[in-house]
């Protein structure tokens, strides 16, 4: 699995170079929720590739996870969204502090993550 490196935006009206955007495969990509509350991480999907592609956020190990969330990316398309960590972090385990999103495939998907101020 593959770990994303957030751009952090410590302030308000200053511009930051954004990470590069990492592909979504279907081993997974983790997100690191530990430096922010939910409200605070927007997830940025791409789709590079032909036709809807599929991500999935899967559910996390705390008394909330109860359910994936499957988001579909027109193909050249991008959505932004930000969910619940209490849904979606996991809070023990190799991922504790972690979201975890797979793809439909190896290489459609990327995924870029801003920690807003």
């Amino acid at each position: 699995m593959t770990d994303i490196t957030n751009t952090v935006l410590d302030e308000r009206n200053v511009a930051v170079e954004m990470g590069e955007a990492v592909a979504i495969s279907t081993e997974g990509v983790t997100v690191d929720y530990s430096n922010r509350s939910c409200g605070k991480i927007l997830l940025i999907i791409a789709n590079t590739g032909d036709g809807e592609k599929k991500a999935t956020i899967e559910k996390g190990d705390s008394l909330q996870g109860t359910e994936d969330l499957e988001v579909t990316v027109t193909n050249f398309k991008s959505v932004a969204l930000v969910v619940e960590s209490g849904k979606f972090e996991n809070v023990s385990g190799d991922n504790k502090g972690k979201v975890v999103i797979k793809g439909e495939d190896e290489s459609s998907l990327t995924l870029q993550v801003v920690e807003l101020p």
